[in-house]
């Protein structure tokens, strides 16, 4: 099969002819679409606002409803207190009611039960005759006759309810419209012997309900079930008639009250002379509604308000649409010229000049397309710990060295094969007539003997080895997905396996990869069931052999996997953040831990560089501090250098706050990174871990010696600790000890130990006797 050349144009520039016609066609339908789309919504514009004053009619009506009835619910509490009075003082007739009721005392506590009640005017006694016996609103009562009130006469002829709510009437005592709620008075045998009456000024409904503002021309009614307006804002016209004579006007309660519950329309003469949308909402405990009105015209002005910006809208979109559409056809000549360029440019890598991803893509899917199935192996490729060439040398010097790698790479490659750069250091080649692994490694392999050849750029000469993982098609597969997953599984092969190699796929690397997803779901599972411990190993003085302090270890066993080492899960747990919520576990139990020990004891704790990226470690330290007592000065945290790489200004931060706190901080695994010597004084680091790949040779090799003594001159010049690990026999810890080493840690002094044994092995500690545990031996 034929590769795709970078320059050929896409068939798709060639039917633009095509794709005019269709925006036309788009065009005429978008504003066929606007023209119906605004008709409709004229149309509808009318219902929803009606739906939407009906809603809010209704609302206030319920709301109005509720208040309404809680205040007369309240005057009835009064009345009733009042009968049970009567009750209490059993009274029989009226001559004691008269007695008992017609006394100052008596008057003050008619007083004293309206008196938290501010809309309730007076509270009124009546005997079975009509007189007034005793009123809140004067002291002493002349006479007043309220036989011939319609409340009166209803309780009196001992029919209905109790409770009575009047008309408004007009007050005998005040002389003004009055609401009355009045309650019937009754001696131990049912027989009658007047009433109490509880007065609200019609006025004071009348002002609550002026409150309310539905809109324009709005009516507001509270009204009895017979029609009756107890009041109303605005109030109904006043009749030309003398008040006393004059009765309430009335509602057609039957238009009214046969309105759905959402409301509806009303015709003139009902309410007034006008159309009116209209709420009712009856009372819960009394015959009495709410009704909530406003103008029709009203809405009708709304909606002409409202539909006319959307009139106007729409003819100015269709407007922009033909304008729009017109300079798009004006310009589309000029559009053509530049699309093949425009194609190109957005497959192409534009600081390298070869293809990007989607051009890599483009060509996979043609592939993958083409029925006979040609062989071919897809590579990439990464250029190791290219990351420190932008630190140290910057950015420019970066850009340079990848694009001399891309020009070495296509100078290099015939044309049966394709390069294209997948971002930051990544590249990957397609191959053709690749058939076999033997072959896919022979050119993998001589990629990466062309990249490790040095480079000169701006006078530094540059030597960077690079990884190389690849699949081939269409052995392993021939779909696009399959191929870019079972190559990136080569690459992350070859990365582990050391960097600077190729590895092409196999079915033991499907296997590898299923395994390392299978430890991701385990690792989630012991954390859910606490299968995580900590082991503590023992670091002593050098020279004396005292106990220092010890150094927590997270610890995993498995059921099934028993005991599972360190440095296969820790990595895993970084990978899904898994080590976050460790490392504060590890703080919490350790710190715990320690502050049992003796005070002459430290214990130190190893944080991954995860923990510093979102700045969480220095709430979780001071946490764990806080929480266990231990003081500060007593905890060590041990650091990477490949924590000091990432996010420098951030961690140089946190750790001078630890500083700060007197928290010590140690540089584990020292001279296995490729960080520069200058953290250990930017950053003020404490102590530097010398690890155990230079202990392990100290006798046998001399390079070793050199480093390890290397390590401790620079240590005792710039006045830090320094402790060994992975000491194992005498000889070594003499060297390390007479060569200026302060601490030693290894299985020669002590195996990690449980949380117990460590905390005997501490209480033993205040002994002034050596301490020795010669490859994690059991102490007595």
């Amino acid at each position: 099969m034929r590769l795709i050349n970078k320059t050929e144009p896409v068939s798709a520039y060639r039917a633009i002819s095509r794709i005019e016609i269709a925006v036309l066609m788009i065009d005429v339908l978008l504003i066929l679409f606007i023209v119906i789309s605004t008709i409709s919504m004229s149309s509808k514009l009318r219902a929803v606002a009606i739906e939407k004053q009906l809603k809010i009619e209704a609302n206030i009506a319920e709301v109005m409803t509720d208040e309404i009835n809680h205040s007369f619910q309240a005057m009835e509490l009064v009345l009733i207190g009042v009968s049970d009075f009567v009750h209490a003082r059993r009274i029989e007739d009226k001559d004691e009611l008269a007695a008992e009721m017609g006394t100052r005392q008596s008057n003050d506590m008619l007083r004293t039960r309206i008196s938290a009640l501010a809309f309730l005017d007076a509270l009124t006694v009546v005997d079975q005759t009509g007189r007034v016996l005793a009123s809140t609103r004067v002291w002493p009562v002349p006479f007043f006759d309220f036989s011939d009130r319609g409340y009166f006469q209803a309780l009196k002829a001992m029919t209905g309810e109790p409770t009575y709510l009047s008309p408004p009437v007009v007050g005998k005592i005040a002389a003004r419209p009055t609401l009355v709620l009045a309650h019937r008075l009754t001696n131990s045998t049912g027989e009658f012997l007047g009433t109490v009456n509880a007065s609200s000024a019609q006025a004071y409904f009348s002002t609550r309900l002026s409150r309310i503002d539905v809109g324009a021309d709005s009516l507001v009614s509270f009204i009895l079930d017979d029609g009756t307006i107890m009041a109303q804002s605005p109030p109904p016209p006043v009749p030309d008639e003398p008040q006393a004579t004059r009765h309430p006007p009335k509602y057609d309660t039957k238009t009214l009250f046969g309105l759905p519950i959402s409301g509806g329309l009303i015709s003139g003469g009902v309410l007034d002379d006008k159309e009116r949308y209209t709420a009712v909402r009856r009372l819960a405990n009394y015959p009495a509604s709410i009704v909530v009105s406003v103008a029709a015209k009203t809405v009708d002005d709304e909606v002409r308000t409202t539909r006319m910006p959307i009139l106007a809208t729409s003819l100015v979109i269709c407007a922009i649409i033909v304008i729009i559409t017109a300079l798009w056809s004006r310009q589309l000549r000029r559009d053509r010229r530049q699309s093949a360029l425009q194609h190109n440019q957005a497959r192409t890598d534009m600081m390298t000049g070869l293809a990007n991803r989607l051009r890599l893509v483009e060509w996979l899917e043609a592939l993958e397309r083409d029925e006979t199935d040609p062989p071919f192996a897809l590579y990439f490729i990464d250029l190791d710990y290219f990351k420190t060439i932008n630190d140290t040398l910057g950015h420019d010097v970066g850009d340079k060295l990848l694009a001399a790698v891309a020009a070495r790479l296509t100078g290099a490659l015939g044309n049966d094969s394709r390069i294209a750069r997948l971002g930051g250091d990544e590249f990957a080649i397609l191959r053709m007539e690749i058939v076999n692994e033997a072959d896919a490694l022979r050119f993998a392999g001589a990629i990466v003997s062309i990249i490790k050849r040095p480079f000169l750029i701006d006078g530094h000469q540059l030597v960077i080895t690079n990884s190389i993982g690849g699949a081939i098609s269409p052995r392993d597969g021939r779909d696009l997905v399959t191929l870019l997953k079972n190559a990136d599984l080569a690459l992350f092969k070859a990365k582990a396996d050391g960097r600077g190699t190729a590895r092409i796929f196999s079915a033991e690397l499907a296997s590898i990869a299923e395994s390392h997803r299978k430890l991701h779901t385990d690792l989630e599972e012991a954390w859910s069931d606490q299968q995580f411990h900590i082991a503590y190993q023992p670091i002593f003085e050098a020279g004396s052999r005292r106990l220092a302090g010890f150094e927590a270890l997270l610890r995993w066993k498995h059921p099934e996997r028993g005991e599972v080492p360190p440095d296969v899960f820790i990595p895993v747990a970084e990978e899904t953040g898994l080590i976050v919520r460790l490392g504060a576990w590890v703080l919490e139990r350790a710190c715990a831990d320690a502050a049992r020990w003796p005070q002459s004891l430290f214990v130190s704790i190893n944080l991954s560089p995860i923990q510093f990226r979102d700045s969480a470690v220095e709430a979780q330290v001071y946490r764990a501090l806080q929480n266990s007592g231990l003081p500060s000065e007593r905890l060590e945290l041990e650091i990477t250098e490949s924590t000091l790489l990432h996010k420098e200004r951030e961690v140089q931060a946190i750790l001078g706050n630890f500083r700060s706190s007197r928290i010590r901080i140690a540089l584990d695994d020292f001279g296995t990174g490729y960080s520069s010597l200058r953290y250990l004084t930017d950053f003020r680091i404490d102590r530097i871990k010398i690890d155990r790949c230079f202990v392990e040779g100290l006798v046998d090799r001399s390079s070793n010696q050199g480093i390890v003594q290397a390590i401790l001159a620079l240590a005792s010049a710039l006045g830090l600790r320094c402790t060994a690990e992975g000491v194992e026999t005498d000889v070594q810890a003499a060297i390390l000890s007479e060569s200026g080493c302060s601490h030693l840690q290894g299985y020669l002094l002590g195996r990690p130990l449980s949380p117990e044994q460590a905390q005997r092995l501490a209480d033993e500690s205040c002994d002034d006797l050596p301490l020795l545990l010669v490859a994690g031996a059991p102490r007595p």
